[in-house]
């Protein structure tokens, strides 16, 4: 590799990827072993979007780019794309087996952990040329495969995308500081477009970061003020005009975003001095509650070298370190913290832009390293400074065993390496010692990487990666999927994202993009629902199945076997009702059920408590019933509750805030867990089938309690099952109906005016026409409803996200100006070129 510049480059990014990967290797996880690595939302969210990505890409979905058919009853797939799945690698999901979408995901994480790696190398190198190449390969991998990219990023793959950006966003500015050519101008915008398109929200404090990174070059840099003003100028320009290039992509995404299932409000709370700081230290873990930025033993003693370094001049000492304190401190000050999430503090994850931290560690180290290392104090005093961290964070939380050996043992390394490369010593030994140095940095690296992930795997859940559960459960889906005629789903499976994952459609979907709308009405109908809402469960409810078509669903019968169960006693997806519609009166979601049907199935009688209870029972206002545990020695207290209905009737309970078992048919069922209600997770059970009425018409609702609730008393609702079927024969199909990916085109049989209900979420951006002519969209108990006039024979509705009009037109306005930009430097550069040659 001798001729070809770029090898640093390619070394450092094929040693991250190894270094990830001897980890998984070491631990034991997939591909390299029976231990899943589906940690939280890589199982739950970004694999499942991946399959079904792959299956858009292929032709196989229900659905296209905008709008996912296969979940929670319709849902845009525009947000979810930007936020989950949109990178510039996702081909890599495409071309493997889909069974094999677990393999990709991990090799979309080891690439993009490899191209950053490369690219902060390509960066330092540019920075400066003439430092030793050695450490720029270990800074590099020390960045790509750090502790924000493993711990942080590692199961949220797309967040990588950021750490990626930040080193290439500084050489794109670096590159037009140096090369003021028309390519650059053209180039630039194109790459921060592509960039931004991967995942901007990351993204978009790469660019914060490079920013600062930037401003602190151009303090530096020994040019004249115009040099340095234009220069930034330019850079600020490219990065604005590629980030107008993606206004398609980003506006409508912004809206659905705005739109989006909100979380509880959540104050900043920041972390205590002594755990911050401790996340400096290789090997420490503390995903979610703490700063991820650390980059090795050796980074960090050079990073720290750079303020006592007087081979690097004052001014630059001065800027560069307080460059870094200052983004330090701005990662605790609740104003600065809102800024880096965009105004919208996370829940969870609070530190999620930690990797800027990383990289200009990495970027101070070098420029110290690159500048030479000779002063007794330069180096004194880092390891001093490290050694006083190690000490006075020696029982911190986020501490692990590796941490306690790995940081002595470099920083001995590196002293042992620093004596031994000095200009007196033989060539050979320097080799050495630099060998042992840079080996000793990635075994660091591989080792940080296990800790972590052993740590991790104790305070956070997994889901399995595809097995043969998986093929089993898709297999049964599509043994009788039929869309759009009717829906088959996989019910949950294997998570909350089964639709996706699995196949068939369904009501499950969990996602940070989940319209509001949907929640509220899912959530209304007796949907459970986990994560402030952002996740749904299936309440397996037959008055839900009739109104949107659930013919064929996926159980797992009480000796664990998955099978299909088929129900004849469902609507069509599309159906034609009377102009005026009905609407009952029925309280909670057996009305709202109802008036989604078209018919009164339910009677909705009076709870009121029963005999043989030990728990306190009393009735509050006449509509709240109060159960208070009896007192003793903390075992739960059952409280029974009564009600009359017509004998044989089924009987269901909505109690979603009710922490406790339910006694039914097949035994105590759990309604909520003590652990669902805990701060923080904000969970909700569905409703659930209770029993069925005596033959005397009595209702008992028997409850198990450890802590004080409180149920409405229309809380149970008996469902008659004649009254059902007999509704669902009244519903009327249209002539025909197909589906498009984000469309509905619907063949009337012409008649008097009526109402077209579409077993949909009613969500902005849903346009329909009847007869080529616009028609009001209107929702009716949540769903898309609009009326046609007498003699009607088409209808068609479109789903087109809000803002996408907008994105269009900003979009070609911005490709518009790049392109008269960059002619007008092309005409500018060659006046100058015909000026010099006269």
């Amino acid at each position: 590799m001798k001729g070809f510049r770029g090898w640093p480059n390619v070394v450092a990014g094929l040693a991250a990827s190894t270094a990830f990967a001897v980890s998984g290797m070491i631990r034991g996880t997939y591909p390299f072993g029976e231990r899943t690595r589906n940690t939280n939302d890589l199982g739950q969210q970004f694999i499942p979007m991946a399959a079904h990505l792959r299956d858009v890409v292929h032709g196989q979905s229900n659905g296209d780019l905008i709008f996912n058919w296969q979940s929670g009853f319709g849902v845009p797939f525009y947000g979810d794309f930007m936020a989950y799945i949109g990178s510039t690698l996702s081909w890599i999901t495409w071309i493997v087996p889909r069974d094999k979408v677990d393999l990709a995901l991990f090799l979309i994480a080891a690439a993009l952990m490899g191209i950053g790696a490369g690219a902060m190398t390509a960066y330092l190198r540019r920075l400066r040329p003439t430092g030793p190449v050695w450490i720029a390969i270990a800074g590099g991998v020390s960045y790509g495969a750090g502790a924000w990219a493993v711990d942080d990023a590692a199961y949220m793959t797309l967040w990588l995308s950021g750490m990626v950006a930040l080193p290439v966003l500084c050489l794109l500015c670096e590159w037009i500081l140096q090369k003021r050519s028309v390519t650059a101008t053209l180039v630039a915008p194109v790459v921060v477009a592509l960039l931004w398109t991967s995942h901007f929200y990351t993204v978009y404090m790469a660019t914060i970061g490079a920013a600062i990174i930037t401003l602190a070059r151009l303090l530096t840099v020994n040019e004249s003020v115009r040099w340095r003003a234009t220069g930034g100028i330019r850079c600020a320009l490219a990065v604005g005009l590629g980030i107008g290039l993606t206004a398609p992509l980003l506006i409508p995404t912004f809206e659905l975003v705005g739109a989006a299932t909100p979380s509880p409000p959540s104050g900043f709370r920041k972390l205590d001095t002594l755990n911050f700081m401790s996340r400096l230290l290789a090997g420490t873990e503390g995903v979610g509650f703490s700063p991820s930025f650390a980059v090795g033993t050796l980074m960090l003693l050079l990073a720290l070298s750079l303020p006592f370094n007087r081979r690097v001049g004052l001014w630059s000492r001065l800027v560069w370190t307080g460059a870094v304190v200052a983004t330090v401190v701005s990662m605790q000050v609740t104003f600065t913290h809102q800024a880096w999430h965009g105004f919208d503090t996370p829940n969870g994850s609070s530190y999620r832009q930690a990797f800027v931290i990383g990289g200009m560690l990495v970027v101070i180290g070098w420029l110290s390293i690159s500048a030479g290392l000779r002063s007794i104090l330069a180096v004194a005093a880092p390891i001093a400074l490290v050694a006083g961290l190690y000490i006075w964070t020696a029982d911190g939380r986020f501490i692990t065993e590796t941490t306690r050996i790995v940081v002595p043992a470099l920083a001995v390394v590196a002293l042992a390496a620093w004596l031994l490369t000095r200009d007196q010593v033989v060539p050979w030994l320097r080799q050495v010692a630099v060998a042992v140095l840079v080996g000793a940095v990635l075994v660091e690296v591989v080792a940080s990487a296990v800790a972590i992930d052993a740590a991790r795997v104790k305070v956070l859940s997994a889901s399995p990666y595809w097995g043969p559960a998986h093929d089993q459960a898709r297999e049964l889906v599509e043994s009788m999927d039929d869309w759009p005629r009717y829906r088959t789903t996989p019910g949950q499976t294997i998570g909350v994202n089964d639709p996706m994952l699995i196949g068939g459609q369904g009501s499950q979907f969990y996602s940070s993009t989940i319209p509001y709308e949907t929640s509220k009405v899912l959530l209304a109908l007796g949907f459970g629902y986990s994560s402030y809402g952002r996740a749904t469960t299936d309440p397996q409810n037959p008055v839900v199945d009739a109104v949107f078509g659930i013919k064929g669903r996926v159980i797992r019968d009480q000796e664990g076997t998955r099978k299909l169960v088929r129900n004849d006693a469902v609507g069509p997806l599309v159906t034609v009702r009377p102009a005026k519609l009905w609407k009952s009166t029925d309280p909670g979601p057996w009305g709202l059920q109802e008036t989604a049907l078209g018919a009164d199935v339910y009677t909705v009688p009076k709870l009121v408590p029963g005999q043989g209870s030990t728990a306190r029972i009393g009735v509050r206002g006449g509509e709240t019933i109060v159960i208070a545990p009896a007192p003793g020695d903390g075992q739960a207290t059952m409280a029974r509750l009564e009600a009359r209905c017509r004998p044989g009737s089924e009987v269901y309970l909505a109690a979603p805030h009710l922490v406790g078992d339910l006694q039914t048919d097949g035994g105590w069922m759990p309604v909520l867990s003590e652990k669902a209600k805990r701060p923080g997770i904000y969970s909700g059970a569905e409703l659930r089938r209770a029993g069925t009425a005596d033959a005397n018409g009595v209702v008992r609702i028997d409850l198990r309690i450890h802590r004080p609730a409180r149920v409405p008393t229309s809380a149970v609702a008996c469902l008659d099952r004649a009254r059902l079927t007999e509704a669902v024969a009244a519903l009327k199909a249209p002539a025909d109906y197909t589906t498009g990916g984000h469309s509905i085109a619907i063949r009337l049989n012409p008649g008097p005016a009526a109402t077209v209900a579409v077993g949909v979420i009613k969500l902005d951006g849903w346009q329909c026409r009847v007869d080529g002519r616009s028609a009001a969209v209107r929702s009716h108990a949540g769903l898309l409803t609009f009326q046609t006039p007498a003699g009607a024979t088409s209808a068609e509705c479109t789903f087109v996200p809000p803002g996408l009009s907008l994105g269009l037109k900003a979009g070609a306005a911005v490709l518009v100006c790049l392109l008269l930009l960059a002619a007008a430097t092309g005409v500018a550069r060659s006046g100058k070129l015909r000026g010099s040659r006269r």
